[in-house]
């Protein structure tokens, strides 16, 4: 007689089953080998099951955004052949907010690339200078010359349009940045996008010929000493820009995912045929997705 304690009821009693049940499931060439192989314990079962969402039915399987973190590098440079020598000192950083980041189904109808990933938060950095570097029109050769300041802000338009606005000036910021022998970022800004924006009184600003292509921000770097470009040439050494932005992506409603069901005639053969076709690999069908939770079991 087999027998197992209930722990949960914490007074230790004795459950019992029946001999027969004992063991594996006896073979059955009937059934294809069903259920073949031997009982499994309760340690070796799920711990939790999922459970639906949808009011108990399941009925909702799509619902949220993604919370995405993206790295990107450029280099902080003047330098135009087409500016007539003249320093383009402002740069300018835009984000196509008309993309999908989380496309499995490129090619399905009825605009699956099109939603709006907006930037919610961004931060940027800046890589200090080495005084022994040269950097073309200037060579610092001592801390002095190697510092220089960073001005960034977030260009935005009032809510009355207009053809001829300009940009206004929202989350100003100027940094100061010493020279360095062991690189470190410096950073020069950051901003929460959802508050700067939330009020109405302020639009985000969007390029006049590219209507969903927003300036998520500008910077500009100057001497310290005249507030005038810091490089004004085409310089050898550029100096390296960090960002970092905080995205939140929808879940498009087309997915696709690589699956397959296969038809044979026995269990534990499962990717062979008996009779039937043979198997004949994975291939793309649309799913449904959602996103469940952040893990790192397989670190």
């Amino acid at each position: 007689m087999a027998t197992f304690t209930n722990k949960g009821n914490g007074k230790g009693k004795a459950l019992k089953r029946s001999e027969s049940s004992r063991g594996a499931v006896r073979l059955s060439d009937v059934s294809g080998h069903f259920a073949a192989g031997p009982v499994v314990g309760p340690s070796d079962l799920y711990l939790k099951s999922a459970m639906s969402r949808g009011g108990g039915t399941g009925s909702v399987t799509t619902k949220k955004e993604l919370g995405l973190k993206l790295t990107d590098f450029f280099d902080y440079t003047t330098f135009d052949s087409s500016a007539g020598g003249v320093p383009q000192f402002v740069n300018n950083y835009f984000w196509e907010v008309n993309q999908n980041l989380l496309n499995t189904a490129p090619s399905a109808p009825g605009g699956q690339e099109n939603t709006f990933c907006r930037v919610r938060k961004l931060c940027v950095w800046v890589m200090p200078l080495c005084r022994t570097f040269a950097t073309g029109a200037i060579q610092p050769q001592n801390n002095a010359g190697a510092m220089f300041s960073v001005n960034c802000q977030v260009p935005g338009v009032g809510t009355q349009y207009s053809s001829t606005q300009q940009a206004y000036a929202t989350n100003t910021q100027v940094t100061n940045v010493l020279p360095t022998i062991n690189p470190k970022w410096k950073k020069v800004l950051t901003v929460d996008l959802q508050k700067t924006f939330q009020s109405g009184v302020i639009r985000p600003w969007f390029a006049t010929d590219f209507p969903s292509q927003q300036c998520l921000f500008q910077m500009s770097i100057v001497d310290p000493l005249s507030g005038k470009p810091y490089l004004t040439g085409d310089e050898q050494v550029p100096i390296r820009v960090k960002v970092q932005l905080h995205l939140d992506q929808p879940i498009g409603t087309v997915q696709n995912a690589e699956l397959l069901v296969f038809k044979n005639e026995e269990f534990v053969t499962p990717s062979e045929e008996q009779n039937g076709a043979a198997y004949p690999g994975t291939a793309e069908r649309y799913v449904q997705l959602d996103l469940e939770q952040v893990r790192d079991n397989l670190k």
